[in-house]
């Protein structure tokens, strides 16, 4: 089942929450499409179906971008965030979210942002200085996190 950025988005917000842990928008950003990435290999699907585009720090959801955009480069308070104990997605969904979280969650907006930066990432195939809103194309993110987890497989075999 394929939910919206911003459904994953505020699952996660309720996983950091119940870690105590607030987030900036980059972190939130960085941590969903992360999250998409990972759903190709690990669950077989896309998580969301909202657009990603390649943006010059790196890929945007839009849609995930405006939502948050007033919050600046702070924290997103606990106020704007529902409880960790109702989630807003199925438990295997929840689990999958937590688990890219205790990955990933413990890192800043710039590391996580470097790793979308990487050579031979969706974001570096597709970016153009001055192109806006140049798509980044489910394909080429589920064959670069098919790849991710194919050496990491063998890796630790």
């Amino acid at each position: 089942m394929a939910y919206s950025a911003i459904t994953i988005a505020d699952q996660i917000l309720r996983i950091a929450k119940g870690k105590g842990q607030m987030l900036t928008p980059l972190q939130l950003m960085k941590l969903v499409y992360i999250a998409h990435g990972w759903s190709f290999p690990l669950r077989g699907s896309d998580l969301f179906e909202n657009r990603i585009e390649a943006w010059k720090y790196g890929p945007v959801i839009p849609d995930l971008y405006h939502a948050t955009k007033r919050f600046g480069r702070e924290q997103i308070g606990f106020d704007f965030v529902g409880s960790p104990d109702e989630p807003v997605v199925d438990a295997q969904t929840k689990g999958f979210l937590e688990n890219v979280f205790n990955a990933y969650g413990h890192m800043s907006g710039i590391a996580l942002s470097s790793l979308t930066h990487q050579s031979g990432t969706p974001w570096q195939q597709v970016y153009q200085e001055g192109v806006y809103n140049k798509a980044i194309p489910d394909q080429l993110i589920k064959q670069h996190y098919d790849e991710l987890h194919r050496v990491r497989r063998s890796a630790a075999a």
